[in-house]
């Protein structure tokens, strides 16, 4: 993807998101409140999501997404913004059927810190929506076994994470349950290089070298921390 294309993308989604806040602030829906009369600030999200790679072919053909998790704080505000910051771990194999003449294996692991920037549409008591955007700084780390001989390789870049969240709230005013859906970009490629070789089969060599795109989606948990009045309530039962 170029810059230019992410551009448009990110801009897009900012303003699909506050278009899609207007409309809801003016469908007169009932405001959830949390617990007590103190409003709750402090929010645990924690992602685990299944990722499928996209964007370059290199990276589509030589790699399996196994696992993609997040894990972040955020301070919520009154108007339901919320800013964060937190851990990405993504965990790829390198795809053993992709070499039909030599003996590889191997795993690429991702690394990512990241800030980010969420707003909360709220439907109704039980239900809303979350549309958030993160960024970060990644580092990948690919280890691997190519016909006996082991390698180490290590590269890193920006990356930016569009993420769209459905959430429903569940007995405890404290804790929801949901599924997201994510799309990464991340200026860090995967090629011969990774692995250490001159070329991969089935591609000429230096053919590799373009942007790590992929999408994730799994299940999401969206926890307020308890504040002084639910704190309070605990004692006093």
């Amino acid at each position: 993807m170029k810059i230019k294309t992410l551009t448009i993308f990110i801009l897009t989604f900012l303003v699909g998101s506050v278009a899609y806040g207007q409309y809801t602030s003016g469908s007169k829906k009932k405001k959830k409140t949390h617990g007590g009369k103190t409003p709750h600030h402090s929010v645990i999200k924690a992602d685990f999501k299944l990722p499928t790679p996209t964007g370059d072919k290199m990276f589509r053909t030589f790699l399996n997404g196994v696992t993609d998790l997040d894990f972040s704080y955020n301070y919520r505000l009154l108007n339901d913004f919320a800013f964060g910051a937190g851990m990405k771990y993504g965990f790829w194999d390198v795809d053993v059927n992709a070499f039909p003449s030599d003996k590889v294996n191997g795993t690429h692991k991702i690394i990512n810190p990241f800030v980010s920037v969420s707003k909360v549409f709220q439907q109704n008591r039980q239900l809303f929506f979350e549309v958030e955007l993160k960024a970060g700084y990644n580092t990948f780390n690919t280890t691997s076994e190519y016909n006996g001989v082991g390698y180490t390789y290590k590269a890193s870049g920006i990356n930016f994470e569009p993420k769209f969240g459905v959430y429903l709230q569940t007995q405890s005013d404290l804790l929801s349950i949901g599924m997201t859906l994510n799309y990464n970009y991340m200026n860090a490629s995967f090629s011969e290089n990774n692995l250490g070789v001159n070329k991969l089969p089935g591609f000429s060599a230096g053919s590799g070298g373009n942007p790590t795109q992929y999408f994730s989606v799994g299940f999401g948990f969206y926890t307020f921390l308890p504040n002084k009045d639910d704190i309070a309530a605990a004692k006093e039962h």
